[in-house]
């Protein structure tokens, strides 16, 4: 009991001890925390300094964009069993099927919840097969989304891969229009 008490008052004493920190501003006007330890920080609370940490984002500013992968034979197996649910003849089917791009379809989601009415994001998609030039882009407001087969999510963008891929993973990327938020996936070819 004696050496729990001895802890916590320690503990007391270490934490009023760091209570000594002094914020000063560098000689470029960076606000900083100077600990009496030696050691010094930014100070995140000036706006001065963006903080990138994912708790010091707000909530509402969040966007997490996904991508799922469609190969070829997958969205022909798909339009096939729709068809012939809809009792389509064999001629309208493969007529169908002639349309399916030869190297799927790739969706860009996020959740519908993320997307703000009144508030939207201008996102550009490139997709990127071999070399440095995209196979795709398209600069698409987050406001045409559409909700997708899965509740809770919306498809902000569909894109036809009109030939078979070179790769073995394409590269999306997604861009906001305004600012410099960049986001890059793999997304592999199955």
């Amino acid at each position: 009991m004696m050496r729990l008490g001895f802890f916590l008052l320690m503990a007391f004493f270490v934490s009023y001890a760091s209570a000594d920190d002094i914020v000063a501003t560098t000689s470029n006007g960076a606000t900083v925390i100077l600990h009496d330890n030696g050691r010094w920080e930014y100070y995140q609370n000036n706006s001065k300094i963006r903080d990138v940490r994912p708790d010091a984002i707000p909530e509402d500013a969040k966007f997490n964009v996904s991508v799922l992968y469609d190969s070829y034979d997958k969205v022909k197996k798909d339009v096939r069993m729709a068809m012939e649910a809809d009792l389509a003849t064999e001629e309208e089917i493969r007529d169908s099927l002639r349309k399916v791009p030869k190297g799927g379809l790739i969706y860009f989601q996020v959740a519908t919840k993320q997307i703000k009415k009144g508030m939207p994001r201008e996102l550009t998609y490139m997709v990127y097969d071999k070399g440095k030039k995209p196979i795709f882009s398209k600069t698409v407001p987050d406001s045409e989304a559409k909700p997708s087969e899965d509740p809770g999510v919306s498809n902000l963008l569909i894109v036809p891969v009109t030939s078979k891929p070179k790769s073995k993973v394409l590269k999306a990327r997604v861009k906001m229009a305004r600012g410099n938020a960049t986001l890059d996936i793999d997304i592999p070819i199955r």
